[in-house]
């Protein structure tokens, strides 16, 4: 095929075609980071003070005071004190639900994360795809005479500039809020890691335990 024909090709492609995957790119890139804000903030305390609030109640054998204290706070963390609290009546049974819960407990600290840091990588290469079509455009034009010429070289141009910018403008704000991301993924892991390795000091004071 003659090269200026494979070049024509892109004549007929239209500009939205290039926009539509950067556009899809920033619905689901802003989706992503406002669940994850919402969802750190709500899961956001003091987990060593909750813990040591819990076990003081345990201590004292308090069960329904302690499971009050962590219903107040939301999250897979807590879900893991909770859970680890209310259903296992010896130690090996408590080892068990941590170890049967901190592998979805991470998972749910970690969600989308991995969609963000993706959109950051991907987008600028669709800015840059329609970059690369913009500029098949504006050399189509070359072979051309007349308005037609003019109209569809600085269509091209316009293309390229256009898919250019918004891949970027999508790009670079999904790649600071991934990094902020990554420090609060951070922080309640060691968190989570913290609240599981305590779990197994405390006293067996579940409500399993009680009936027995």
């Amino acid at each position: 095929m003659h090269s200026g024909t494979l070049i024509g090709v892109f004549d007929a492609v239209p500009t939205w075609v290039m926009l539509l995957p950067i556009f899809i790119c920033s619905v689901i890139a802003v989706a992503a980071i406002v669940e994850r804000i919402i969802f750190y903030r709500r899961i956001n305390a003091d987990y060593a003070l909750l813990l040591s609030s819990v076990h003081k109640e345990c201590s004292a054998n308090n069960i329904p005071q302690a499971l009050m204290l962590l219903k107040k706070v939301p999250g897979p963390i807590s879900e893991l004190v909770y859970n680890a609290l209310t259903f296992a009546s010896t130690h090996k049974e408590r080892e068990g639900l941590i170890a049967e819960h901190i592998y979805a407990a991470q998972k749910a600290i970690e969600k989308h994360v991995g969609i963000i840091a993706t959109i950051a990588t991907i987008a600028p290469m669709f800015g840059l795809l329609g970059t690369v079509t913009g500029m098949m455009k504006s050399f189509s034009a070359l072979s051309k005479v007349g308005n037609v010429a003019q109209d569809l070289l600085a269509y091209g141009i316009a293309e390229a500039l256009i898919t250019t910018a918004l891949g970027l403008l999508v790009a670079i704000p999904s790649w600071i809020f991934y990094n902020y991301l990554v420090s609060r993924v951070e922080r309640y892991t060691k968190d989570l890691e913290y609240v599981a390795n305590a779990l197994l000091d405390f006293p067996l004071c579940s409500i399993e335990q009680q009936k027995k």
